[in-house]
């Protein structure tokens, strides 16, 4: 799907498509929401507490910086 402007975070835009991926505080504080990030890069709108792996990314506080390809 593609990114809008007025899109919040991937784990927004992955709920306005239907899907239903893991996730708690919506916060970046849990890592319920990590998921492995097989292409492409993120940017975090909010800090995190613990920084996942540059395989993964954390859907509730991120944006995709150009195409992204997730493993949901």
């Amino acid at each position: 799907t593609e990114w809008g402007e007025n899109d919040q975070s991937l784990l927004g835009l992955a709920e306005q498509n239907g899907l239903t991926p893991e996730h708690s505080c919506r916060r970046g504080i849990c890592n319920t929401c990590k998921h492995k990030l097989l292409e492409g890069e993120v940017d975090y709108f909010r800090k995190v507490l613990r920084q996942p792996a540059d395989n993964e990314v954390l859907l509730c506080c991120a944006r995709p910086i150009g195409r992204v390809v997730i493993d949901l």
